[in-house]
């Protein structure tokens, strides 16, 4: 028996032609037009990384101009800084000038001419030599009293202003009454309150009875330099300076 002999039906489409020029179809198998597209390829490449080489060297040169802009903007604001402080350092010495010339003014009219301020009151260190009585009246005249001092930072001051060896007649005195310390006001000295140097008031009378009224009023005589206690008693007619007092016109 034959074999039968079947043929299945082949149909064959016909393709139309490449275009050459069609940049999309790639002809894997042509190798006659290999090398051409990877020529291409590379060429693209290199425009690519050139064009970035461009605009990576222009950012730096731009990013170069700005740092020195900044640099150049740095040193104006630095110059700017060093004048204004100049400036503002001017200005704080002359306010500080403007402050000393004005305490000062209110410092001095605080006081009648020659008197020193001190804690609300004005005193008077005189130059010229009188008895305690005396003393008193021309400290009356001069606007003000012989000196009362009430407390340790009058006492300290005082002894701060008269030099050593000097000795200064103070309103104290025991003439109405032997042993009883009054002030030219009148008050009564208090014993916590005094500055007795040691062993007076001792009233004494001389070495040969040359003072009979003996020493009933009260000078300050300094002797060294840290000593508050520094009063002495002696005769009234006995010629010394003075230290008056009186309320300043600024009270602090």
């Amino acid at each position: 028996m034959s074999e039968d002999v079947v043929y299945s039906e082949v149909v064959f489409v016909k393709r139309n032609k490449v275009d050459k020029d069609d940049p999309d179809e790639c002809h894997l198998g042509d190798s006659s037009r290999a090398p051409q597209k990877a020529k291409q390829c590379c060429d693209w490449v290199r425009m690519v990384l050139l064009l970035l080489c461009i605009l990576l060297t222009g950012a730096l040169v731009a990013l170069s101009f700005q740092c020195v802009y900044t640099e150049k903007k740095l040193e104006d604001l630095q110059q700017v800084h060093n004048v204004l402080n100049e400036n503002l350092t001017a200005v704080l010495q002359d306010m500080l000038h403007c402050t000393q010339k004005l305490s000062k003014a209110l410092y001095d009219s605080a006081c009648p001419k020659n008197w020193e301020y001190h804690a609300g009151k004005c005193y008077l260190f005189s130059t010229n030599k009188l008895s305690w009585t005396d003393s008193r009246d021309a400290c009356i005249s001069d606007g003000g009293h012989l000196v009362i001092i009430n407390s340790r930072d009058e006492q300290e001051f005082l002894i701060g202003i008269i030099k050593i060896e000097v000795s200064f007649w103070i309103g104290l005195t025991d003439e109405k009454l032997e042993g009883q310390w009054l002030w030219v006001d009148n008050t009564n000295l208090c014993k916590d309150k005094s500055y007795w140097t040691r062993k007076e008031p001792d009233n004494w009378k001389g070495h040969g009875g040359e003072y009979p009224s003996r020493e009933d009023c009260a000078h300050i005589h300094k002797n060294s330099i840290q000593d508050l206690k520094s009063w002495f008693d002696a005769v009234c007619n006995k010629a010394l300076r003075r230290i008056c007092e009186t309320r300043s016109s600024r009270q602090t």
